[in-house]
C-alpha cells in the first residue's frame, strides 16, 4: 500500500525536484554572469530587434533563398547550371587537367561534348557533371580521341 501511495506522487516529487533545479540554476548562472550583465544582454537584443532594416518575415525569406541558391535547388536557369557544370569541371581534381568538354544544358541533362585521351578520363567527366546540384542526368558523348576505348554514349540518372 504504501509502495502505491509513493508510485502515485512521484511524478509531484519529480516535478517539484524540477522546478527546485530551474530555480538553482537560474540563481547560478545570475550569480555567475551577474544580473546587470544579462540585462544589458536582453536590452541590446531588444533595441536590434527595433532598429532592424526588415522584418524577421523578409530576413527568414532572404535567407531561404540564400540557401536554395547555395544547395543548388530551386529553378535554375540552364545557363547557370552549364556555367556551374563548367567551373565543377575545370576545378575537380580528376577533371581540371583534361581536355574541357563543350557543356549545354537541356533542362536539368547535362550534354558534353568534345574528345578526350582516355576511357578514364570520360568516365572522370560524367561522374563530375553528375555531382554538380541541379543535373538530374548526364548526356555523355565526349569520344575518346586514340580510339582505344568505346565511344558510345551514356546517361547516368
Amino acid at each position: 500500500m504504501f509502495t502505491l501511495i509513493r508510485l502515485l506522487f512521484l511524478p509531484v516529487r519529480v516535478g517539484v525536484g524540477t522546478a527546485k533545479l530551474g530555480a538553482k540554476t537560474g540563481y547560478r548562472t545570475g550569480r555567475l554572469l551577474g544580473y546587470r550583465r544579462i540585462f544589458v544582454f536582453g536590452a541590446g537584443i531588444g533595441v536590434g530587434l527595433l532598429v532592424a532594416p526588415v522584418t524577421g518575415e523578409q530576413a527568414r525569406t532572404k535567407l531561404r533563398e540564400l540557401l536554395d541558391q547555395r544547395a543548388g535547388g530551386g529553378a535554375a536557369a540552364p545557363g547557370d547550371l552549364a556555367e556551374r557544370v563548367r567551373f565543377e569541371l575545370s576545378h575537380s581534381p580528376r577533371t581540371w587537367h583534361l581536355p574541357q568538354p563543350v557543356v549545354e544544358v537541356v533542362g536539368h541533362t547535362a550534354v558534353l561534348r568534345g574528345e578526350v585521351p582516355h576511357d578514364v578520363g570520360r568516365d572522370d567527366l560524367e561522374r563530375t557533371a553528375a555531382s554538380v546540384a541541379g543535373v538530374t542526368a548526364v548526356d555523355n558523348q565526349v569520344v575518346v580521341a586514340n580510339g582505344s576505348g568505346s565511344t558510345g554514349t551514356g546517361d547516368v540518372g
